[in-house]
């Protein structure tokens, strides 16, 4: 059986073989390949990530499946915000900013209507799922 982490393995090499037209979509959820620097090692890190629009440009959801632990990429993000991004043919520099709380509500609740799991891991978390701005440069 597929691990998921030979899961998100598969599905970058895909991505990125393919230039972005295998993998943009996931029962029909866009997904953008996002690539952190490690806090500790400062080695790159890529991880595809469901993705959302959001002013000029993406957010996602650091719901980590629900668990009570943030995701390795969003401390990563945290440590350092300067990221790449792959959103289906298009590639950029980006900054990742937490949304500001007063956009947040609206926000997840548009989140959530487009995508069922993310309520789902709310419920399962013990923490408030950071939902992060990957501002465009430039």
């Amino acid at each position: 059986m597929l691990s998921w982490k030979d899961f998100g393995k598969a599905h970058r090499w895909l991505y990125r073989v393919s230039g972005g037209r295998i993998g943009a979509r996931m029962g029909g959820i866009d997904v953008a390949l996002v690539e952190t620097i490690g806090r500790k090692s400062g080695l790159p890190r890529c991880v595809p990530i469901a993705c959302y629009p959001y002013r000029d440009s993406i957010v996602v959801s650091a719901s980590n499946s629900g668990k009570d632990s943030h995701p390795v990429w969003y401390l990563n993000m945290q440590a350092n915000p300067v990221v790449q991004v792959q959103r289906g043919r298009q590639r950029y520099r980006a900054i990742a900013e937490d949304v500001p709380d007063e956009e947040r509500d609206a926000l997840w609740k548009s989140i959530i209507a487009s995508n069922k799991h993310q309520s789902a891991y709310q419920a399962k978390a013990q923490r408030k799922i950071p939902l992060v701005w990957l501002r465009r440069e430039g």
